[in-house]
């Protein structure tokens, strides 16, 4: 079993000391997108066993975790690569927003990426 767990940091690409991270999701699209996701990785990597995602909403304290994506194979190749997958595909398409307060700003994070559909979906 491979576990990646993403923890809220205390800095960020020209934000340094994030003291708050604030995460806000388009409910109704998250839950769709996940399950999309979990089967496109199935697609790929037949031999997987268990798939796990969540991403946390609301207000996270410094080295919190986030974002937890897990996946069980019986060889780990195939689970670090579904992982791999999950999270990286899970950031670009799935609707969750983050909102960081730093030394000298805050934002919401929108110019970071668009969502973009599951590669391979369909």
């Amino acid at each position: 079993m491979v576990l990646f767990s993403g923890t809220a940091r205390d800095h960020a690409a020209g934000r340094p000391n994030v003291a708050r991270l604030e995460y806000e999701a388009y409910e109704e699209q998250v839950e769709p997108r996940l399950a999309a996701l979990a089967a496109e990785m199935r697609r790929r990597w037949p031999d997987i066993g268990r798939v796990a995602m969540i991403h946390r909403v609301g207000p996270l304290q410094i080295g919190e975790s986030a974002v937890v994506v897990a996946v069980s194979s019986p060889h780990r190749g195939t689970a670090f690569a579904a992982a791999a997958f999950g999270i990286d595909t899970l950031k670009s398409t799935v609707p969750i927003w983050k909102r960081e307060t730093w030394a000298g700003g805050e934002s919401w994070g929108l110019e970071a990426q668009h969502l973009a559909e599951i590669e391979g979906k369909g």
